[in-house]
């Protein structure tokens, strides 16, 4: 049977969509129905403290106001030089305005600030893996699953920066822990198929999950090229 050329580079860039929608989830605080409002009031009786330019920095974020959240954050460091999480806030923001050097910078001083922190890492993972750093990628996103071992999407990440490098063992192996974690995560689900079947040639699992994939999501993109993949397989073995 003849190698079938793997596909898994367009799975791949797919996949970093995921990462990046994930991103905001983590410096969100939606305990009031009006954050903006909200801190922008504590701003105003508080103007010499740094959690307020914290917190509505993050609120303007939410909104896609990168300018003003980026504004805010900075001020939010500069009235507290040793608040860890006013820096990773100030990294992400920077990232979502595209300012990825400074990004890197305020979240590698997070982590020095307290090295216990561990959240940028992720982040960091993501953007590494963006400037095609996939070493740098992975050693961030294991740093991350080693202090957050279940936490969504860790392992997911870990295996595509895995799988980037061609490490398709101990990729495979993060997308099980994946499914492990979640077993309705279709997308770990076709990334572990397609390289059980591309690399290893495992017909037994690679339909498995592939299958499981479809059942999980009738709407799942790429459903046709998917079935087509898991009919090809039958029929070659």
């Amino acid at each position: 049977m003849g190698k079938i050329k793997p596909h898994l580079l367009e799975t791949i860039v797919f996949l970093v969509i995921i990462l990046i929608l994930s991103l905001g989830s983590y410096s969100r605080n939606k305990l009031w129905s009006n954050p903006k409002d909200l801190w922008t009031d504590c701003l105003k009786k508080s103007p010499h403290k740094s959690r307020p330019y914290t917190n509505l920095g993050l609120a303007y974020s939410d909104l896609g106001e990168y300018d003003e959240a980026v504004h805010l954050l900075e001020k939010a460091v500069q009235l507290d030089q040793k608040d860890a999480s006013a820096y990773f806030n100030y990294g992400i923001a920077l990232q979502k305005k595209g300012e990825i050097n400074r990004a890197i910078g305020m979240l590698k001083k997070s982590l020095e600030i307290d090295p216990t922190f561990n959240m940028p890492f992720y982040t960091l993972g993501v953007i590494y893996f963006e400037k095609g750093e996939y070493k740098d990628s992975m050693e961030a996103f294991k740093k991350f699953v080693e202090a957050f071992p279940f936490f969504p999407e860790a392992h997911h990440s870990l295996g595509i920066a895995y799988a980037a490098q061609k490490q398709f063992d101990q990729a495979v192996a993060e997308f099980e822990s994946e499914i492990r974690i979640n077993p309705y995560h279709t997308l770990a689900h076709i990334n572990a198929g397609q390289i059980y079947w591309y690399e290893f040639h495992n017909r037994e699992k690679a339909i498995y999950h592939l299958r499981a994939a479809l059942m999980l999501d009738p709407f799942l993109p790429n459903r046709s090229g998917i079935q087509r993949l898991v009919r090809l397989i039958e029929e070659l073995s």
